[in-house]
């Protein structure tokens, strides 16, 4: 008895220690990964999947589950990464462990974002921010919420969406910036997202702007991010080339191009040789040019080759889950409508019997007008609130209420880019140039010069009132 008791504890204690073997491996995957060594990262993952199914560990179950998604994912095998990802989710230990559920939604948002379903990752990176709230370690809740907003930024900079991009990451790098110490973890994400930062004012061609931010953070990004750092060089071929420093932009990209290959970004790598082909053929370099773009062509065919099946399963995979959806709530809804019906009778009995007038129909129909015409002035209000305060989702909600509004003008002028458009949109809600100066913070004589060109695109006498033009474009 003894003997067994001495046995059963010797083979309880291993198992302990396996589980936190286990864990200890799971960290140092992570390194795999940021290295851009999927293969190995897969192959380590693989083995420890393998041995938490061995002990029943039910958390090393659904992290190898988990990481066997990402490191799929990263190397562009869309198919095996949701595959992995959907046994990660029906893991036990997913259904009780609020932490995984969100590192699951961030993956499937990931994946969503690389197969070009940008409106599905933003619906799952937002509820991420909301989900991060009921996260009990404070670096944990930090990670993630400001983590989400920033990926929200980065969809919103692939739709070149560049005002919502620059909103979100803002919001993400300034819940770090909050903080008073920061976990390496968190430092490099802050570092790495204050240069999505300074991509986006290059984008908007704020350049010296760029290249003064840039400075200081140059010999920490060089420290930090390893393989990541990609993006620095990225940034300073970007100004090189605006400064027509041919050369130090071919080798900016260059340097860009191999941290890519080392990290296995095609995505990047891809972008970076469209980039270098068109800077050789700026430098006359028509050779290099050339080869550059065959490379960059090469690399997208194969990219369209991998996603686009992917896709339509995914695709299939959320028509699926809205008819599902649907279903549900039509077996709601056909109760309902049986006791909608019911009662609709007994409503019209009662209307009949106590409404025998032709006045008091009349005076229904003016309630109903009346309740309409009061949505309406609340919608209205609702979007001259945000136009106000510049919210970012100003552009989003003007487009729900006056659905045409946009659509007629793009017909005129099909080159309007945001900027203008939101410009139009304040002249249709009436705003005078000095309220429009006030509520974008430009000065009024700005405005004025922004009415002149707009008037000259849209091909609107000088003799015609704007305000005018934009209300009857709305009602023709």
């Amino acid at each position: 008895m003894k003997l067994f008791i001495l046995f059963f504890s010797i083979l309880l204690s291993g198992q302990q220690i396996s589980t936190k073997y286990i864990d200890l491996e799971f960290d140092k995957t992570e390194i795999l990964a940021r290295e851009g060594k999927y293969d190995e990262y897969i192959k380590k993952n693989m083995l420890l999947l393998k041995e938490s199914k061995t002990i029943s560990y039910s958390k090393g179950i659904a992290v190898g589950y988990l990481n066997l998604s990402n490191g799929y994912s990263y190397a562009k095998n869309y198919k095996k990464g949701m595959e992995f990802l959907k046994l990660a989710e029906n893991t036990e230990y997913a259904q009780n462990n609020s932490d995984f559920q969100i590192l699951v939604k961030n993956t499937l948002g990931f994946n969503y974002f690389n197969m070009g379903l940008y409106q599905e990752a933003i619906s799952e990176f937002k509820e991420i921010t909301i989900l991060s709230d009921e996260v009990p370690i404070d670096s944990v809740r930090i990670y993630h919420k400001s983590y989400a907003f920033c990926e929200i930024g980065t969809v919103y900079k692939t739709r070149n969406q560049l005002d919502s991009s620059r909103f979100y990451i803002q919001k993400g790098t300034d819940i770090l910036r909050h903080e008073k110490k920061l976990t390496p973890k968190l430092k490099a994400m802050l570092l790495w997202y204050t240069l999505a930062l300074i991509e986006i004012d290059i984008e908007e061609k704020r350049f010296d702007s760029a290249e003064m931010k840039l400075k200081p953070l140059e010999a920490q990004s060089i420290k930090v991010l390893g393989n990541s750092n990609f993006k620095l060089y990225k940034i300073k071929g970007l100004i090189n080339e605006h400064k027509k420093e041919y050369d130090s932009a071919i080798l900016n990209y260059h340097k860009a191009i191999q941290l890519s290959k080392k990290g296995k970004n095609v995505i990047q790598v891809r972008w970076l040789y469209d980039a270098v082909s068109k800077v050789y053929k700026q430098a006359g370099d028509e050779n290099s040019a050339r080869e550059y773009h065959q490379k960059y062509t090469l690399i997208t065919d194969s990219l369209i080759n991998v996603k686009q099946p992917e896709i339509e399963n995914t695709v299939k995979e959320l028509v699926t889950k809205k008819e599902n959806k649907i279903k549900e709530k039509n077996k709601f809804l056909l109760y309902s409508i049986w006791v909608g019906i019911l009662g609709l009778v007994i409503f019209i009995f009662l209307v009949v019997k106590r409404m025998r007038k032709k006045n008091r129909i009349l005076d229904v129909k003016v309630q109903e007008t009346k309740e309409l015409s009061q949505k309406l002035n609340v919608a209205f209000d609702e979007v001259v609130q945000l136009a106000k305060n510049n919210d970012p989702e100003f552009l989003t909600r003007f487009q729900e209420v006056y659905p045409e509004f946009f659509p007629k003008l793009l017909e005129i002028e099909p080159q309007l880019i945001n900027t203008e458009l939101k410009f139009c949109a304040l002249l249709f809600l009436n705003f005078s140039a000095k309220d429009i100066a006030a509520y974008t913070f430009v000065q009024p004589q700005s405005i004025q010069t922004r009415k002149n060109r707009l008037r000259k695109k849209l091909n609107i006498s000088s003799d015609e009132d704007i305000y005018i033009w934009m209300k009857n474009i709305n009602n023709k």
